[in-house]
């Protein structure tokens, strides 16, 4: 008998048994236990059907097993006893599929096993390491088909809730008085993103009223929980004082917005006026919104410190105050007239109001005050000259250098003289400090003000060979380390390859260390997923050998999963190249969901139009979860992008529900004006806190304000009352100039108008404001600003009756905008308030001309002629300076870095002064041109274009080219001679050698640098090399010159951004083939792809058809 079964014959009677088997099962699921098959051998069958998953490595044969025989499956789960054997195990290779398979898996499995796999989950969810993706396309899967089978999945989600979409959330049935969901929801609403938890609101808003919250009872609040934290501010406005006092813990707990904080403090300070100690540190941060005349009752009271201590706490976190309650409430201490007599004990208490006294109390204070109070010190966000002032005081002690790291905050005001003369100990030692407190810092002004420091803390310690093993330390600066410092080191970089592949690199440093694993190692398909981090530098070459050695769809999506999780915005030609790679495979249409929103978002439009509904549901859904990769394309590609999405939605007749518009989220406000103006009014109404948020154009801008006054939203502005301009918040500023002089006088205050003007800055500064303006719109609502503090403070007399225009505090300059009041303001100020607010003033963006005149010459009187203002003094003056003239710019005493870097940073300087600055810069450091190092060179930033070209041409190549990344940021106004002469510096052989070797990464490095490439070079340019040049540096190539260099063929390879960027001068230099080819790149959004079949190697024929009608319809 053993010789007869041969391997062979086993096997085949293996197969017609389990074929036998698996037919007798099904047959059974169909018609009922007729044999007892399942009871007979299922416990056997399980564990077969375990063992064969283990064993499989095949990913599609799982998926069809578990897809195909789901309920047959769940039918062995039931018979099974085992429940911490085999049933446990199949639990486990559930999820262990692939994302791309778990949704039709989990969608045919029976809702016994669901029900299983999430018992399973929540068992051993601590060392089940799933991805966020992951859990919410299981969570997505078992809401959409399982939930309506059974509801009571909601609560077998358990912990699983924190990863269900906001669009999820929306189909959730209507369970909002089970308490048992209630608080499942309410246990993870922390571990939630934003639009989860607002989504959780909405959802619960629907079973209540107005009458619900002004009926319910006081502890309403504590027994709802954190879920009424979210409720929309039209419920939320209803709930009275004492539930909000009752439910204080609560709501503190939770992130409120900043209207209902303003609501909160409202109705609590204005409704008890004998509020407590433990009720008012119970109210927290939320204090600082109250109106100080509410505050000082209170004043002569025990509880009045504890008042002055929550608002302390407030500054401390860099929260906006309206003036009144600083000035009132702080800083009219008379203690504070004498900074010296304070105990170190006092400073200490008052840490968090110093930068509110301002510069001229800190100069006021001796170094061994300041050296006793350091631990507090070093915990409070100073300005970098305030901190300047702190160190420099603490500098005359010796040890500074040893307590470099105990600085915290105060790193910001170290002198760039001071950290080259520190050795790498003590550098290293300052990193974290460094890194944790110069960011936020150095954004408020311009990344150039805090470039001279980080330029010369990582040329320093990378000049060292051990800087490869302090790569930990680094890492907070390694993207504002030098390409020319990485490309030395690559060989070592490369030798600690499992390290180096987890930093956070920007593209071009990633781009030289892939060169060199290229050229030092044999890459193979595993050594490319080992890449980590520094795939991001991958070729196009790279990429399409390895998609040509495997284009499985499991190796595909690794590949893209990859890419997904890159610390930095992936570049556009590595962008199209995976796009180019993988459209012509069958499956490109499954692997949407899997490029992520950055790589779906530089798909072709004339793609994009063609997706079928359900595809273009998953972008619009790609787009929401990852909203700043839309904010980051045009406005022109944003509103075709819309476009095309809504008439997938069929969006474009009847109103424009809310349904609509919170599907398209952070997109609605691009719909066309047409779609926008059918905005649902009774949504629009409840849910201003939510639309403030996003981002409108000039035209939703002028929507908008319509809606606002219309009779069935809030009418005429001048029936508008308190609580009307609390809810239209920043939206005011989208009046035109005739409404909004009709708002009541009396409800416009100097804390109104504060509030108004935060409010605005909040957006400005979130994730949305920040990518969302354009220069055109920005200047609009500022207009808006201005004349509103103008009007409504007296400055624009409307009769001889108004009260006299109030003279500005610093503290209210720092709440409105220094700019938005008129020069006479500064004048009426008192020397030492304009002394605390220079360095603000002098970095605002907005200053005009006739502003700046009347301030700098506030300045002179102060501070005396040009020729006597200190380092400090010069730091501070920022945009002041521009007002300056040659004379007197030559006269400035520019012997520090940071003196320096503050007059580099601007843009707006004529010829004359750059020249004027360049030389005065070299006569107060004594300094010849060929020793400028890189921090000095980063320092001058615009300066370097007042360098003649005998000058440029003796500056060190090397210490230019560690200088050029943070130069090559600039938009400088150098001329074609000059641009030409500093881009030549980068040709030596220790800097990037010759220019025709270059690849993207010097490119990328060297940024608006290349506009000054010689017109040979430019005209040879390959595809990496072009595809490495900025759209900055486009626009910046003199029109004549591009004209001559770039032909059609080289166009042709231009992203969208780069030809979006030329200038109308550019453009009207171009030849009609020139232009054509500009036309086609605009038109098709870059280089497109052939949609018939395999890649294009120039526009395919629809594009080119679609370019020729839109040039068609402009001309005709």
């Amino acid at each position: 008998m053993e010789g007869l079964l041969t391997t062979p014959v086993t096997e085949v009677l293996n197969r017609a048994v389990a074929a036998t088997v698996v037919i007798l099962l099904a047959v059974e699921d169909s018609i009922g236990p007729i044999w007892q098959v399942n009871t007979t051998i299922g416990q056997s069958a399980l564990t077969s059907v375990v063992d064969y998953l283990q064993r499989e490595n095949n990913q599609d044969r799982k998926k069809a097993l578990l897809q195909c025989f789901g309920t047959v499956l769940s039918h062995l789960l039931q018979t099974s006893r085992d429940v911490s054997g085999s049933e446990l195990l199949l639990m486990k290779e559930y999820l262990s599929l692939p994302l791309s398979s778990l949704k039709p898996v989990l969608a045919a499995a029976h809702i016994s096993t669901i029900r299983l796999i999430l018992q399973y989950y929540n068992s051993f969810k601590n060392t089940i390491k799933l991805s966020k993706e992951y859990q919410s396309t299981m969570v997505s899967v078992i809401l959409k088909t399982h939930q309506a089978t059974d509801s009571k999945l909601l609560l077998d989600l358990g912990s699983l809730l924190v990863a269900v979409s906001p669009d999820d959330i929306k189909t959730f049935p209507s369970l909002q008085n089970n308490d048992n969901l209630r608080e499942i929801i309410n246990t993870n609403l922390d571990r939630m993103s934003l639009a989860q938890r607002e989504a959780f609101g909405l959802w619960y808003s629907k079973v209540l009223s107005p009458s619900n919250i002004t009926g319910g009872h006081q502890s309403l609040i504590r027994v709802t929980g954190n879920l009424i934290a979210y409720l929309p501010f039209q419920l939320f406005q209803h709930l009275s004082a004492a539930q909000l006092l009752d439910g204080l813990d609560v709501l503190q707990r939770n992130t409120l917005s900043p209207l209902k904080q303003d609501f909160i403090a409202s109705k609590l300070i204005g409704t008890y006026r004998n509020m407590t100690a433990q009720d008012l540190i119970r109210l927290g941060n939320v204090l600082c919104l109250a109106e100080a005349k509410d505050l000082l009752v209170y004043k002569n009271t025990e509880v009045f410190q504890v008042i002055q201590e929550i608002i302390m706490n407030c500054t401390l976190s860099g929260l906006s105050m309206p003036s009144q309650l600083v000035s009132d409430l702080l800083l009219s201490n008379p203690e504070f007239k004498i900074p010296s007599s304070l105990s170190s004990d006092r400073l200490e208490e008052i840490a968090p109001l110093l930068p509110l006294l301002g510069v001229t109390f800190l100069n006021g204070l001796t170094t061994s005050q300041l050296l006793a109070a350091l631990p507090a010190l070093s915990t409070v966000p100073f300005t970098p000259t305030q901190a300047s002032v702190i160190v420099d005081k603490l500098l005359s002690n010796a040890r500074l250098p040893d307590q470099l790291e105990e600085l915290g905050s105060l790193i910001v005001g170290v002198k760039t003289e001071t950290l080259l003369s520190l050795n790498s100990d003590r550098l290293l030692s300052a990193m974290k400090a460094f890194a944790q407190h110069t960011p936020a810092l150095c954004r408020p002004y311009m990344s150039v003000f805090c470039a001279p420091e980080t330029n010369a803390i990582a040329t320093k310690l990378w000049g060292f060979p051990e800087v490869v093993s302090w790569l930990d330390d680094m890492e907070p600066l390694l993207r504002w380390t030098p390409l020319i410092c990485v490309l030395s080191r690559t060989p070592l970089l490369v030798k600690n390859l499992s390290k180096t592949a987890t930093k956070p690199w920007k593209t071009q440093q990633a781009q030289a260390i892939v060169k060199a694993v290229n050229t030092y190692t044999n890459q193979t398909k595993q050594s490319f997923l080992s890449l980590g981090t520094l795939v991001q530098g991958v070729s196009c070459k790279d990429l399409h050998q390895l998609f040509q050695a495997d284009r499985s769809p499991p190796f595909v999506r690794k590949i893209l999963a990859l890419l997904r999780q890159q610390p930095s915005l992936l570049h556009t030609a590595l962008k199209r190249c995976v796009i180019e790679e993988l459209y012509p495979l069958q499956f490109f249409a499954d692997l949407l969901q899997d490029l992520g929103a950055e790589i779906a978002l530089c798909i072709p439009m004339v793609i994009i139009r063609l997706l079928p509904a359900d595809m273009m549901d998953i972008l619009r859904k790609m787009i929401v979860a990852s909203p700043q990769h839309f904010l980051m394309l045009t406005r022109i590609q944003q509103e075709i992008l819309v476009d095309k999405i809504i008439q997938r939605m069929n969006m474009y007749t009847g109103p424009f529900t809310e349904e609509e518009f919170r599907s398209l989220d952070i997109m609605a406000p691009f719909v066309a004006d047409e779609v926008f103006v059918q905005v649902d009014r009774s949504f629009f109404t409840k849910n201003l806190d939510y639309l403030q948020r996003l981002c409108y154009s000039s035209s939703k801008m002028e929507i908008v304000a319509r809606i606002l006054q219309e009779p069935a939203v809030f009418g005429p502005v001048k029936n508008w009352n308190q609580a009307t301009l609390s809810a239209v918040g920043r939206f005011l500023f989208f009046l035109p100039l005739n409404v909004l002089q009709d708002l009541p006088l009396p409800l416009m205050t100097v804390g109104r108008i504060e509030k108004l003007f935060m409010s605005q800055r909040q957006w400005e500064d979130g994730d949305v404001g920040i990518l969302c303006s354009d220069m055109n719109e920005i200047k609009d609502v500022f207009s808006k600003r201005q004349f509103v503090l103008q009007f409504f403070l007296g400055f624009l007399k409307m009769n001889y009756m108004s009260s006299p225009p109030i003279v500005p505090t610093c503290e209210i300059l720092h709440t409105t905008l220094p700019s938005a009041w008129t020069p006479s303001s500064f004048s009426s100020m008192s020397s030492l308030a304009f002394s605390n607010c220079l360095e603000l003033i002098g970095q605002d963006p907005f200053l005009a001309s006739y502003q700046r005149v009347e301030i700098l010459k506030r300045v002179k009187k102060i501070y005396g002629p040009t020729a006597s203002f200190s380092q400090s003094v010069i730091a501070q003056l920022g945009e002041i300076a521009v007002e300056l003239t040659p004379e007197e710019l030559r006269t400035l005493r520019l012997t520090e870095r940071r003196s320096i870097s503050a007059l580099g940073a601007l843009k707006t300087w004529n010829k004359r002064q750059l020249t004027a600055l360049f030389t005065a810069v070299l006569d107060s450091t004594k300094l010849i041109p060929s020793k400028l190092d890189s921090s000095m060179l980063v320092a001058l930033g615009h300066i370097v274009c007042g360098a003649q070209i005998a000058e440029i041409n003796t500056f060190n190549n090397v210490e230019f080219s560690k200088a050029v990344l943070w130069l090559g940021k600039l938009n400088l106004t150098c001329s074609e001679e000059q641009m030409g002469a500093l881009v030549g510096l980068l040709t030596h052989n220790l800097a990037f050698g010759f220019m025709s070797s270059w690849g993207t990464d010097v490119f990328i490095e060297i940024g608006s640098l290349a506009g000054g490439l010689p017109d040979i070079v430019m005209s040879s340019l390959a595809k990496e090399q072009i595809e490495g040049i900025s759209p900055m540096a486009m626009s910046m190539i003199p029109p004549k010159k591009f004209s001559v260099v770039f032909h059609e063929n080289q166009i042709n390879m231009f992203t969208y951004e780069q030809a979006y960027a030329l200038t109308p001068e550019q453009r009207s230099a171009l030849t009609d083939v020139q232009r054509r080819a500009i036309d086609m790149v605009l038109t098709c959004w870059k280089r497109n792809i052939d949609l018939s079949a395999g890649l294009a190697q120039s526009h395919s024929l629809l594009c080119i058809i679609l370019g020729l009608l839109m040039v068609l319809a402009v001309l005709f």
